[in-house]
């Protein structure tokens, strides 16, 4: 875990962040790769660890978090919204594939989004785009 702290750390002093405990523990949360929660899902996690959580210090942490590009948000569909680890990935306006047997959230940033697919006229400010399915790893687990 001491790596793990090192590197928590570079990771938001890399980005101007001031560190601190509950930045330190949301980041701990997601830095497993495909990792991505909700806030509830933080939240639950949070009160594991410590035995408590302040609902209003996590929501201020994903938005301090989220204004210095140290994780991005990924909506699922209309009530969902997923926090990942940005790391070379600022935006959030690529592809992303999710898991639906291990629920691994992937950044596919190699799938561009272009603006000639549009109609003529039209002009792309921001996408979002989430590709379900099933990740290499389960498939070859069930392909037995």
């Amino acid at each position: 875990m001491v790596a793990s702290n090192s590197r928590i750390t570079e990771i938001l002093k890399h980005n101007n962040v001031t560190v601190t405990d509950i930045r330190r523990q949301v980041i701990a949360l997601l830095l497993e790769p495909g990792k991505a929660l909700t806030q509830k899902e933080i939240e639950i996690a949070l009160e594991k660890m410590s035995g408590s959580v302040d609902r209003v210090t996590v929501y201020r942490t994903i938005k301090v978090l989220l204004k210095h590009q140290v994780i991005h948000k990924i909506p699922i569909d209309e009530q969902t919204i997923k926090y990942k680890l940005a790391e070379a990935h600022k935006k959030s306006d690529h592809p992303h594939f999710h898991c639906a047997s291990c629920n691994k959230l992937m950044c596919m940033p190699q799938i561009q989004i272009e603006q000639n697919l549009l109609p003529d006229g039209y002009l792309m400010q921001s996408s979002s785009l989430v590709i379900e399915g099933v990740c290499a790893i389960c498939n070859k687990n069930t392909s037995h």
